[in-house]
């Protein structure tokens, strides 16, 4: 299909956690979440998900309309009665996280920025005259400042953040 409508309420997976699926695997299809679902929250985590739109049930058929063709020009859609809570709670923890960035050691920076292009930590260790277990300290420290909660949550804040490039 061109797009893919999807809601977050399905059985079994619901959508949002399918759409992570569906990126995983390398499936690249628009798709536009049509929902009940009214917070801001999901919007968010359908966008950073990789949705090309949100759009509520309640809406007018035409701004599923809308949605579909920026999703088929390769932009993205949110229904305009969530838009400015979703940029609001967006650009708030935009400003959180650059605040948690700032209170990291520079020596943190580099250890985070070395992971998050890639480098195991025993190649970090060695490209920083440290030991692993320092490294793996750090690392965790890092997590912990930044609320991370896995090593590939700490990859996207440092692209997000531009700490490395995509």
């Amino acid at each position: 299909p061109d797009v893919m409508p999807a809601d977050v309420s399905m059985p079994v997976l619901n959508g949002i956690d399918a759409l992570e699926a569906m990126r995983e695997e390398g499936v690249d299809i628009p798709v536009v979440f049509l929902t009940m679902h009214n917070q801001a929250g999901y919007a968010r985590r359908a966008l950073r998900a990789g949705a090309a739109g949100y759009v509520l049930k309640l809406s007018a058929p035409e701004e599923l309309v809308q949605a579909i063709r920026a999703a088929l020009d390769g932009g993205t859609f949110v229904s305009p009665s969530l838009a400015r809570a979703v940029f609001d709670a967006t650009q708030r923890e935009f400003t959180d996280a650059s605040e948690r960035i700032e209170s990291l050691t520079p020596h943190q920076r580099a250890i985070w920025r070395l992971f998050a292009e890639g480098l195991s930590a025993k190649e970090v260790a060695k490209k920083l005259d440290i030991s692993s277990r320092t490294v793996e300290s750090h690392k965790y420290q890092i997590m912990e400042t930044l609320g991370a909660q896995s090593s590939a949550e700490l990859i996207r804040l440092a692209i997000r953040h531009g700490i490395v490039e995509p």
